[in-house]
């Protein structure tokens, strides 16, 4: 019986020979060892992922405890991330006022949003299509440094 810390040479040998075989023959020897097709069929991930399956052969998998420990890592990657976006929006009452094809435009800032011609809107963005018939950003519209 050989000692837990003790390498094992026809394991790395296999693992060096991998270098030098062609994308067929590591096709090859990846279907005798998975039951599905290499996600990447590139010789670099192909020889990571073979690599790693001879060791795995050889000395074991990963122990359930810890395997429970990557899917829950895996989840917390996964999981969508809650970001804080800071919207400018300048003080309630405040009037902005924008000259346009010879219209004068005025917006009002109000609690919920930018009162505008008798409505509400959420982003000075949306008054500036409403005024444009085009996408604009509303601070670069409406001339609005942060």
């Amino acid at each position: 019986m050989k000692p837990e810390n003790q390498i094992d040479l026809t394991i790395v040998k296999q693992i060096i020979e991998l270098q030098n075989k062609s994308i067929k023959e590591l096709d090859e020897l990846w279907h005798k060892l998975f039951d599905h097709p290499p996600a990447v069929c590139s010789k670099a991930h192909m020889i990571g992922k073979l690599a790693y399956k001879i060791q795995e052969l050889a000395y074991g998998g990963v122990d359930e405890q810890t395997e429970a420990k990557i899917r829950a890592a895996e989840r917390d990657v996964n999981r969508p991330k809650k970001t804080l976006v800071k919207k400018y929006i300048p003080m309630i009452g405040t009037k902005i006022m924008k000259n346009y094809k010879g219209k004068t435009h005025e917006i009002l800032v109000v609690n919920d949003g930018f009162a505008y011609e008798g409505a509400v809107y959420g982003s000075l963005s949306a008054i500036a299509q409403k005024i444009t018939g085009t996408k604009w950003n509303g601070l670069k519209f409406f001339n609005i440094k942060e």
